[in-house]
């Protein structure tokens, strides 16, 4: 298909130099006359030369090969009439330097035919490749512009910026010199032109009077920028206005004369934007209304330690007024704790529900020795009544963090309750629960070591998902809550096997502020 192409154009080629090739003939004419029945000295016959580079303009190899050979010819056919058997080796070397100019020439034009077939296919190859791609490309003569602004530079002004802000009409005036030079396809088809010639010329045909983008680009062709990007908007043949982003490189060793830009079609984009923000908006209101019953879920779970705890005070202080001598030191006591655990129901309710809706927590330093100290007085009473024992080690005075104290209050109680609901099976007196705390660089480090049976069978990735439990009856949400209430202070959690028995939890927070070591 592509010789055929060839063909036809080599065809049409020759038709069209008809008028050279016509010219190029008398020429021959009259070098022969000349040649064959004049007596001039000279090598008149190296004139073919000119004969065949007249001729030679858009034909085939086939028709350069008979100009050649008919110019030969006429050569030796005068050489014969001038001469005959009289020749001298004067006049035979000027036929051999005329025949050799004609073969010499000859060859170079097949070379040049040779190039122009490459430079041609080249050509082609490169149009295609660029009418192939999704992006529109067209060539802009930013000439003129760099011309008006060396104009404004050599009258003095030495702020361009504050130049175009007090003369707006020069941002119009200099976009009305932009002229368009090559479209691709893709250019045509996104402005609905439907060729070339009757594509826009200038670049102020197809951006609206509102057009601020030119702004920079007069900025950036006086900058000489490596790269310009701006976001606008085009006016097609049809009056629709579209969104598109421009690209182009202004670099110095850039000419001016034809810079290459890409023009992305922006209607895409956001038709695909306004889909996904109405997608999110369904998904919103889907996730909130499935946070209603996650929160409902996740109050009625977490409000079970403080019970426990409300329980376990009263309890306490029936029993010591029941005494035969009521204990009312311990009766108060008990009274105090009671009052303790109800505060702290009103605490979780609220942080749960401000954890599982959109409401902010409050944040202060914190400082997780004496939290750890204050839960671990807490939670005391109720490991007290279960047979367990809680031991706290820490390796720094202050291990202070940025954070919301009672929900990490309400952590270390979370993970603590897990602990002891571990080793239920265990004998009184076995139970126990190791915490210890330390500071290393930017981070602190909290563990929580039971001495139950650990983990068996759980997947790594299920231990903290939503209503994911290995207990009967449990709920799933704990160590989801956990989790939640780690990420919010932008911390770490993990759960794994301890080597010497039991499961371990390690948290890891930032530290906000220095830590202060204990003393050796």
């Amino acid at each position: 298909m592509r010789s055929l192409e060839d063909a036809a154009n080599s065809f049409q080629g020759s038709i069209d130099s008809a008028p050279r090739q016509i010219a190029a003939a008398g020429l021959a004419g009259a070098i022969f006359w000349a040649d064959a029945f004049t007596r001039l000295g000279s090598a008149i016959a190296t004139l073919y030369v000119l004969v065949l580079l007249m001729a030679s303009d858009r034909i085939s190899r086939t028709l350069l090969v008979a100009w050649s050979t008919g110019c030969a010819a006429l050569t030796l056919t005068a050489f014969g009439i001038a001469h005959g058997r009289d020749a001298n080796i004067d006049a035979i070397g000027r036929m051999i330097v005329s025949l050799g100019a004609v073969a010499v020439t000859t060859g170079m034009l097949f070379h040049r035919q040779v190039m122009d077939a490459r430079v041609a296919r080249e050509r082609r190859r490169h149009e295609e490749m660029l009418n192939s791609l999704a992006v529109a490309i067209w060539e802009h003569d930013f000439t003129p512009v760099a011309a008006a602004i060396d104009a404004v530079r050599a009258s003095g002004v030495s702020d361009l910026r504050a130049f175009l802000d007090a003369n707006p009409g020069f941002v119009v005036a200099t976009r009305a010199l932009v002229q368009i030079t090559d479209v691709n396809e893709t250019a045509l088809e996104m402005m609905g032109v439907p060729t070339k010639q009757a594509f826009f010329q200038r670049l102020s045909d197809f951006l609206p009077e509102t057009d601020e983008s030119f702004y920079d680009c007069i900025l950036a062709i006086d900058e000489r920028r490596e790269m310009f990007q701006a976001e606008t908007r085009m006016i097609t043949a049809s009056g629709e206005m579209i969104d598109v982003i421009v690209a182009f490189s202004l670099s110095p060793d850039r000419c001016l004369h034809s810079v290459p830009g890409s023009i992305l079609d922006n209607r895409q984009r956001k038709r695909l934007e306004s889909t996904i923000e109405g997608t999110r908006q369904e998904l919103d209101k889907v996730q909130r209304s499935a946070a209603l019953g996650a929160m409902s879920a996740s109050i009625a779970h977490e409000i079970n330690q403080p019970l426990s705890a409300i329980q376990s005070f009263s309890n306490a202080a029936l029993r010591w007024m029941e005494r035969d001598e009521p204990d009312l030191e311990e009766v108060r006591a008990s009274l105090v704790g009671l009052r303790s655990a109800v505060v702290n129901v009103y605490e979780v309710m609220q942080r749960v529900r401000n954890l599982v809706g959109s409401s902010r927590t409050e944040t202060a330093p914190v400082n997780l020795r004496s939290l750890i100290c204050d839960t671990v007085s807490f939670a005391n009473r109720d490991a007290e009544t279960q047979g367990a024992k809680l031991l706290f080690t820490h390796a720094a005075n202050d291990v202070v963090v940025m954070g919301d104290r009672i929900l990490l209050k309400h952590l270390l109680l979370n993970l603590i309750t897990n602990a002891m609901q571990a080793m239920e099976e265990m004998k009184r007196g076995e139970k126990l629960i190791e915490i210890s705390l330390w500071a290393r660089g930017d981070e602190a480090r909290i563990t929580i070591r039971d001495q139950g049976p650990g983990l068996a069978g759980v997947a790594e990735d299920r231990q903290f998902e939503p209503f994911f439990t290995t207990k009967p009856g449990g709920m799933g949400l704990g160590l989801s809550i956990c989790r939640s209430i780690v990420e919010l202070h932008e911390g770490n959690i993990s759960l794994s096997n301890h080597p010497e028995g039991g499961a371990k939890v390690a948290l890891s927070l930032p530290v906000g502020m220095p830590c202060d070591p204990i003393p050796a």
